[in-house]
């Protein structure tokens, strides 16, 4: 950037040349305004096919998304507030020692005591290491800006809590896998039974690998992008290849007629410049995406190294810092799609007939889609039983898993509990809640802090908060026709009604009726809103779109009586079949 000039002032944004304004803080040591970095990132992510991340404007060192992947508008938001820096602005100028002026004296000030949060002269920081009460005092040189930030940021200390900053790691929730301090475990995880020290959550982590692990996974998706990258570049190479080849056989060409074609070889080689111009853009594009999911990766994979010598405290928390933001690049590379381009220059056939011709050559640039990452391949997935839980005395059609490591499941044909809410505890599961009902429900989904669940007894969807049950609202089928399956999808609600699919608003607002043939009791709904259903009379599974027409259905010889059609975040479709 034209502004990344020596900052000489610490209160000075190197941007826009001003006092900061909510000063953000980059891994770098650098700060810069919110809004001043924030205009910075989306501008420089423009360019790049789903961004994961953006460089340092003064160092140009790779800075992963703070937030969510994708979403470079917010990521300032989420960068830490560098306190120290901002106390500073509000002191206002720093020319001048402060505990020098009480005293009516005028001395410059040449270094920042940060614990009395004071500028000083010489004679005041000497003193200040001579004193018993301040010789500890954290002291930082103005003149050395780059410097002092370094000093600043590492008072952000690794071990304190992030949701109780002035407080140490501690403790673990085995529960919610994650570290917190002794505040979080008496408010957030107070239900909580699986916590034990941060020690020895460290020590169990070093055992189980589980840190090398992660690594070693992060390695392999760093090849397999190297891979994907490799492939862009060599594309881009066999696109100019074949752009000089075109422009020597146009050039060839062009000798064996005569001044008639000179207009239409301008045009085409001026036609042909913004193809490949066009084409350059677009799989730089590409190479500078799958470029910053390496740096991200290889930043990841640097933080997991640096933890050799850390405290227990540092290592779990880096370590589930790293995961949650490995995972999160993960699924949303396995969602982006790249380019794969094919520059292509057909003779047409009235080049005999040279003074009819309207063009010289045609030029065809063609575009087909490759995945970055191949993300989890199922084709040859094999199951093993973790565990089993028994629930006596009742019988379970269908349910739906919780954000929070929860499930609810639905009870059906049973006079006492209608729903039971689970929590998955170390090897098991565990009942949290019963709903208590007369009532039959076949099936049940969520979204935000909702349950919808489907009650045959009364035909209809009940509406329930899902930490305590609490029925928040009803509606009634449409026809009195009876629910089975429910399936959320683009904001909708779709139910099986044994003959029929029912389209619903998440406010239980009437849409749209598909016809489904008797006993389609199961339904899901893929990420583009195709519906499909199976259907335990006919042993089928049968897929429609979003106007009612059948896309494709599917049998089985093996396939008796299926049950529970349901699907993964990649649009994978996994079918329970009964005997």
């Amino acid at each position: 950037m034209a502004t990344a000039a020596v900052q000489t002032d610490l209160t000075i944004c190197s941007i826009c040349f001003e006092k900061f304004k909510t000063p953000k803080i980059l891994p770098c040591f650098h700060v810069f305004c919110q809004s001043c970095i924030s205009s910075y990132i989306v501008s420089s992510c423009e360019s790049k096919v789903a961004p994961v991340g953006f460089s340092c404007p003064l160092c140009r060192e790779f800075v992963p998304s703070p937030a969510a992947i994708g979403q470079p508008e917010i990521w300032a938001e989420s960068l830490p507030i560098c306190e120290i820096i901002e106390k500073l602005v509000k002191l206002g100028e720093l020319k001048l020692c402060l505990p020098c002026q009480r005293e009516n004296e005028e001395e410059t000030a040449i270094d920042m005591c940060i614990t009395c949060e004071e500028p000083i002269c010489g004679n005041c920081t000497k003193y200040h290491k001579r004193i018993l009460t301040t010789r500890a005092h954290l002291i930082i040189p103005l003149n050395e800006p780059s410097r002092a930030l370094q000093v600043i940021t590492t008072l952000n200390r690794s071990e304190s809590c992030p949701t109780h900053p002035d407080r140490d790691l501690e403790l673990h929730c085995n529960d919610h896998q994650k570290p917190c301090c002794a505040l979080c475990v008496s408010t957030e995880h107070r239900k909580c039974s699986d916590v034990e020290t941060i020690k020895s959550a460290a020590e169990k982590a070093k055992k189980s690998e589980v840190v090398t692990e992660l690594s070693r996974k992060i390695n392999e998706f760093e090849k397999e992008l190297s891979t994907s990258k490799g492939k862009y570049e060599e594309n881009l190479t066999e696109i100019e290849s074949k752009s000089d080849s075109i422009k020597e056989e146009t050039k060839i060409l062009r000798k064996e007629i005569n001044d008639h074609l000179n207009k239409i070889e301008n045009e085409h080689l001026n036609e042909l410049g913004d193809v490949t111009k066009k084409s350059s853009e677009i799989l730089n594009k590409c190479i500078d995406s799958v470029s910053d999911r390496i740096h991200f990766s290889r930043h990841c994979i640097q933080r997991l190294q640096n933890l050799e010598d850390a405290s227990d405290a540092c290592i779990m928390k880096e370590y589930h810092h790293v995961r949650e933001t490995f995972n999160a690049l993960e699924h949303q590379t396995t969602k982006t799609k790249g380019r794969q381009l094919k520059l292509e220059s057909i003779i047409p056939k009235e080049l005999e007939a040279i003074r009819n011709l309207t063009h010289f050559r045609n030029i065809n640039l063609s575009q087909s889609e490759i995945q970055l990452s191949k993300g989890r391949n199922v084709s040859h997935m094999s199951l093993s039983l973790v565990f089993e839980f028994q629930l006596p005395r009742v019988n379970i059609c269908s349910g739906t898993l919780l954000s929070d490591e929860n499930i609810v499941l639905a009870n059906h044909n049973n006079q006492e509990i209608g729903l039971i809410k689970l929590r998955l505890k170390k090897d098991t599961w565990e009942t949290v809640r019963n709903f208590e009902s007369c009532n039959s429900y076949f099936d049940a989904v969520h979204t935000g802090d909702k349950i919808y669940a489907t009650n045959n007894s009364k035909k209809s969807v009940t509406i329930m908060t899902s930490d305590c049950f609490n029925t928040v609202g009803e509606f009634k089928m449409r026809e009195d026709l009876t629910p089975f399956g429910i399936s959320i999808g683009k904001g909708f609600l779709f139910v099986a009604c044994d003959s029929a699919i029912l389209k619903y608003s998440l406010k239980g607002q009437f849409i749209q009726k598909y016809h489904a043939e008797l006993r389609s009791l199961y339904i899901t709904v893929t990420e583009d809103e195709q519906i499909v259903y199976s259907n335990t009379t006919k042993d089928s599974v049968t897929c429609i779109k979003k106007t009612g027409q059948i896309q494709w259905e599917y049998k089985h010889s093996r396939l008796k009586s299926p049950h529970s059609v349901d699907r993964d975040e990649l649009d994978n479709l996994f079918q329970l079949e009964m005997y």
